[in-house]
């Protein structure tokens, strides 16, 4: 019996790059999730996993193991968003400092783009 591990840091080619307009957002977001909940970072995309707050200065060294592995997790989660996304919208999600903030800002555009999109389908297929 074969195992295979499960790369923390690269997505499955079953996730779709998103498009540009937004016609494939509801495949590609139900995909995505199912990636990223495999992979335990999850929590980085909707803020349940939030940055830790210590008021101990400095630290101890446990928080400050807490805070590394957090901050990895971060990176990590930010480096899985980047493989999926359209360049232009890699460019305008700079401005966002967390994954949290950057996945709201892409959902928000997304469920737009991805409505006007179904909406359009519809039309050209009803002419």
């Amino acid at each position: 019996m074969s195992t295979q591990s499960l790369s923390t840091d690269t997505l499955p080619s079953s996730v779709p790059k998103l498009n540009t307009r937004g016609a494939n957002w509801a495949i590609f977001s139900a995909c995505f999730q199912i990636a990223i909940e495999a992979k335990g970072k999850w929590g980085h995309f909707d803020g349940t996993e939030p940055r830790p707050v210590f008021t101990d200065s400095p630290l101890t060294e446990t928080q400050a193991d807490q805070l590394a592995v957090w901050e990895k997790d971060e990176w990590t989660a930010r480096y899985l968003l980047t493989q999926c996304l359209p360049d232009a919208t890699l460019v305008r999600m700079q401005k966002f400092l967390l994954v949290a903030e950057k996945w709201t800002a892409i959902v928000q555009e997304y469920m737009l783009k991805g409505t006007y999109a179904q909406t359009d389908m519809h039309r050209k297929f009803m002419e």
